[in-house]
């Protein structure tokens, strides 16, 4: 069973989660639709803009009570996102351009199969909380 911190976390997670897909999305539509960037790199820069947005979101409204230096949470934060953002991207390429999926549809698939991988890297490891410790 799932604690009511826990839960909580979850659901500001799941509110990041919808910040930074219409982030993703938003921006790689506005490229490729009104400035006719291709697809694939359109869907890099969607990503890279949401890596800003998803710090400053997940830092101070989803594990607010974090442990962690700011300054090391940065560096967990970089590194496990740029592997999540890679591997969200070569997903998002494997949908797109070998079997087809239209872009907006690959998207959100991908980024709906990362969610709660990445909250539990997130919670355990990037901005722990000292075990016991209230909230």
């Amino acid at each position: 069973m799932i604690d009511r911190d826990t839960l909580a976390k979850l659901i500001r997670f799941g509110a990041g989660g919808v910040l930074s897909a219409g982030t993703t999305i938003g921006t790689t539509a506005l490229l490729h639709e009104i400035f006719g960037v291709r697809e694939s790199f359109a869907a890099a820069v969607g990503f890279a803009a949401a890596l800003s947005v998803n710090y400053f979101f997940l830092r101070y409204i989803v594990f607010r009570h974090s442990h962690v230096a700011p300054g090391r949470q940065l560096i967990l934060f970089i590194g496990s996102t740029g592997v999540f953002r890679g591997l969200e991207y070569l997903a998002f390429l494997v949908l797109n351009t070998w079997l087809h999926v239209p872009y907006l549809a690959a998207l959100p698939a991908v980024l709906m199969v990362s969610f709660l991988v990445k909250f539990i890297v997130y919670d355990r490891y990037v901005f722990a909380r000292r075990r016991g410790e209230p909230l």
